[in-house]
């Protein structure tokens, strides 16, 4: 399999997460290693796009323009570097909602699939969630599951319930076995 498109949750893979929502650009504190992570991919002519969960929206925690405040300077740091990300993705609604965009549902990647013209199988989804691990499932991609965020209440969940994951200590890990991977492809 040659990956094309790697797909990455913001909180918890981009940047530090908290558990009362990232309400503020000031709150936004990217990883160690995320910008040469990005560049890495980038250099690779790998595609990046982010699909997040944001129901701070919905619960008027933190209004549409703080949002894409907030996703601009993820970005903006994470290419910090001279790496490149495509596009962003964000459903803004509550799990009660029952919208197709939130993650676990796969509205939000079938979107970009459509829009970029990606195909599915050249895929990969690097995530920290319950909910990342089900939309990788659901679309029937590799979840590479990071050590950070909610990563290790995530591996738990995953292994009580039979779902796959490759378990990596974080974004910088899963682009060098991604890189690997495609480098075994290339022979």
């Amino acid at each position: 399999m040659k990956i094309t498109t790697v797909f990455l949750d913001r909180d918890g893979v981009l940047n530090v997460d908290k558990p009362d929502y990232i309400l503020r650009v000031e709150d936004v504190h990217l990883y160690k290693d995320v910008a040469t992570a990005i560049k890495q991919l980038s250099d690779a002519g790998i595609r990046i796009i982010v699909i997040s969960n944001q129901a701070g929206i919905a619960k008027r925690l933190l209004n549409v323009e703080t949002a894409e405040a907030i996703f601009e300077k993820v970005i903006h740091d994470a290419e910090s570097d001279g790496g490149h990300i495509s596009d962003y993705y964000y459903c803004p609604h509550k799990d009660e909602d029952a919208c197709v965009c939130r993650k676990p549902r796969t509205g939000l990647f079938e979107q970009a699939v459509r829009e970029y013209g990606l195909l599915l199988e050249e895929t990969v989804f690097v995530g920290d969630g319950y909910g990342d691990a089900g939309a990788a499932h659901r679309l029937g991609i590799p979840f590479y599951l990071v050590d950070q965020g909610r990563g290790f209440e995530t591996r738990k969940k995953c292994d009580a319930g039979g779902q796959l994951y490759i378990w990596v200590d974080n974004l910088q890990d899963a682009v060098q076995q991604i890189l690997k991977t495609n480098k075994g492809n290339n022979k």
